[in-house]
């Protein structure tokens, strides 16, 4: 999203007169961070509209409800100060708290040393309303509000509060926006949106907009922001939007006949209330005149205000018509206002939709927060990668460590007693380890690392499962390392480091496909009735049968038919395949391993194809792989490349392996993804939600590339 460099507009201007180390950090890494504190329903409808302009929602805070998030993105605390023990550089923070705990919110923010703070919410006390400037003042604080609609700063695209995207920045050329304009304070949100709206037609830019607040009582005033925002630079006028009530636009009047040196530039004002009647709340509390009064009414305030030298309007048209006056310029061509707002009111309504941070499926692309899973497949371990999943980020050095132990031991601690019946599919078997498991249940998923541990744990507890199944668990005991783990469960010995890495990075390749798998589809839903997490996952993992998971046990099999067709009759591996594959075909059998319901090419193909070469593993099954896509153009006339499965079916037969383990290694990878969308679901989404899986949009950071 276009936007000046955060240390040029006035947000930051504001920020440093008040936090000059917080400004460097900003300098640094030009992103001003945010939180919103209260989130109800209109703190957490605004929280998703602010992100959508362009504001840094670092956080929101709502006590009892630390660990989860909104919208996706956002996680929640349950308060300032654990929020910022890891976000240590918020600079504003929005208030949307009930009017009766508005005060102790505030001053909790107030007291953390945030430099801005907005109060939203209206009708908070005067009595709080005083407490609250004591705590502003002592602590060097800019606070605004309450009943505050809230503050916009177009050219840097940051909104704090409510205000509407109805305001247009300056533009140096088309798209490139500049920090001069016109500087808006209002007491009322509405007239606020009509004036910007107004000016905004005419080519007049606004670098910022400031909602005072309408309460009786509130914290920054006219004569408190105008000198202030005068000082920034690029400010050319502001303009003040009063009402009757109250005495802000007479103290301003009386600060600039005894400071004119603080306010250097041109001032309008527009006044409303003319002729409201004397008494009477006019829509703010700060909006009414006491009978009998000479202050607080509309001609108090025009006279007092015109004895200033301040220009007094009451008319959209006398607006506009005086501030090209004072101006002399325009900012922009209107016709670019006009064209944003078009797009806007005739844009379709929003489809319904609902975020996920962890896996973006697109056609021919794959990417697990942000990074290609073929460059994870290539350069990351099960763990790293699990570590990814579910915190969105690789772990560092020290918890991959910590990671290595909690899985080692899930992989030798003794496990629960299960017989596998005879036939029985894999996925049942270890779905009943699962649900069977007392030492999985117990493990703690609490805290930060809680999620990430738990699911490390499980992993480990799978290297558990499959050891005892298959037989080749006790070795594992003597293994320090979680790679080798898998390499003794798998093939039932030790083996080279790079075999070990090799059936590793088979499981890292089937770690997750998104929300709309089967298994992860029941995974979720159970995980939304708020499931126990061994329950969650082995309802996940039932869901892996042949139809959703098994084509690399059948594609290995395949694949070892045509090799064994070659040896047998002496012919060249693509004659053997052709036959075997006509067979399949007049048999109606189908061939697994080919053909995607996105993929046209599968990123993570190719880059196991290379791995099985570099390790001297690729053989002849993984020749028939790279040739079936052209067989079967031939046999059936159909484009169906080779996907994942077939390139791990044709693998585990040039190992030797049982073709069953294919599906194994598939249900192994796949815990990790599953465990991912156990702990997002329970973190973000509301309990017993009607899910509709083709309406997840996947908001997670966008494209990164490994660099280590």
């Amino acid at each position: 999203m276009e936007r000046i460099p955060a240390d040029q507009g006035m947000l930051y201007y504001l920020i440093e007169r008040l936090r000059p180390e917080l400004a460097r950090h900003i300098r640094e890494n030009d992103e001003i961070e945010t939180i919103i504190v209260g989130l109800g329903r209109q703190g957490t409808k605004h929280a998703g509209l602010m992100q959508e302009f362009g504001t840094k929602i670092t956080a929101g805070i709502a006590p009892g409800r630390g660990g989860t998030r909104i919208h996706a993105t956002i996680p929640v605390y349950d308060n300032v100060r654990d929020c910022l023990k890891e976000h240590p550089h918020i600079a504003a923070a929005s208030i949307w708290r009930q009017y009766s705990t508005a005060k102790d919110a505030t001053i909790e923010v107030i007291e953390a040393g945030i430099p801005i703070v907005i109060l939203i919410s209206e009708g908070v006390p005067i009595r709080d309303v005083r407490d609250i400037l004591v705590a502003a003042r002592v602590h060097n604080t800019l606070f605004i509000g309450g009943n505050s609609p809230g503050v916009i700063f177009p050219p840097e695209r940051v909104k704090i509060g409510m205000l509407p995207d109805i305001f247009y920045p300056e533009e140096e050329s088309p798209g490139k926006f500049g920090p001069n304009g016109v500087t808006i304070i209002s007491r009322s949100g509405a007239i606020l949106y009509h004036m910007s709206d107004a000016l905004a037609g005419a080519g007049i830019a606004q670098n910022a907009v400031i909602g005072v607040g309408g309460d009786a009582a509130i914290g920054s005033t006219f004569s408190d922001l105008v000198p202030l925002t005068m000082e920034y630079p690029h400010t050319d006028l502001v303009l003040i939007a009063g009402e009757i009530g109250g005495i802000q636009e007479e103290r301003l009047a009386s600060d600039i006949l005894a400071h004119p040196g603080r306010y250097p530039k041109p001032i309008i004002a527009e006044i409303s209330g003319a002729h409201a009647p004397a008494g009477k709340t006019m829509g703010h509390a700060g909006a009414i005149v006491a009978p009998g009064q000479s202050y607080g009414t509309f001609q108090s305030k025009k006279e007092a205000l015109e004895k200033a030298g301040v220009t007094v309007v009451n008319s959209q048209y006398d607006l506009i018509k005086v501030a090209r006056e004072k101006l002399s310029r325009t900012y922009f061509d209107s016709k670019r206002y006009y064209d944003k707002m078009r797009k806007i009111w005739e844009a379709p309504p929003k489809t319904p939709s609902w975020g996920t941070t962890i896996t973006k499926v697109e056609p021919n692309n794959l990417m697990i927060s942000g990074y290609p899973l073929q460059q994870i497949v290539e350069h990351k371990n099960l763990l790293e990668t699990a570590h990814l999943l579910v915190d969105g980020e690789f772990p560092t050095r020290q918890m991959l460590a910590k990671q290595a132990v909690v899985a080692l031991r899930g992989a030798t601690q003794s496990g629960p007693i299960v017989n596998q019946i005879a036939g029985e599919d894999i996925s049942k078997t270890l779905a009943k380890c699962l649900l069977l498991d007392e030492a999985l249940a117990k493990f703690p998923s609490e805290g930060p690392e809680g999620p990430v541990l738990k699911t490390t744990f499980a992993l480990g507890r799978i290297a558990n499962y499959l050891g005892t199944i298959l037989g080749t668990s006790p070795a594992l005991g003597g293994l320090s390392n979680f790679t080798q783990v898998i390499g003794q469960v798998i093939t039932g010995k030790a083996v080279d480091l790079d075999i070990a890495r090799m059936l590793e990075a088979m499981i890292v390749a089937s770690v997750d496909h998104g929300v709309t798998p089967p298994s992860a589809q029941a995974t979720i839903i159970a995980s939304s009735t708020r499931a126990a997490y061994e329950v969650a996952v082995a309802n996940g993992v039932s869901a892996i049968t042949d139809v959703h998971g098994g084509a690399g046990a059948k594609a290995a099999q395949f694949f070892s038919e045509c090799v064994s067709r070659s040896a047998d009759q002496r012919i060249d591996l693509e004659k053997a395949t052709t036959e075997v594959m006509s067979e399949y075909v007049r048999g109606g059998r189908r061939i697994e391993g080919m053909g995607h319901r996105i993929h046209t090419n599968d990123p993570r193909r190719d880059v196991l194809w290379r791995l099985a070469a570099d390790t001297g593993i690729a053989a002849r099954n993984v020749a028939v792989s790279k040739i079936v896509s052209k067989v079967i153009k031939q046999v059936r006339g159909m484009d169906l490349p080779v996907n994942v499965d077939g390139v791990i079916g044709a693998i585990v037969a040039d190992m030797s392996l049982a073709p069953s383990l294919a599906k194994a290694l598939f249900i192994w990878g796949r815990v990790a993804g599953l465990s991912a969308h156990y702990f997002e679901e329970i973190a973000s989404q509301p309990k017993m939600r009607r899910i509709n899986f083709a309406q997840a949009v996947y908001k997670g950071v966008p494209y990164r590339e490994i660099t280590c």
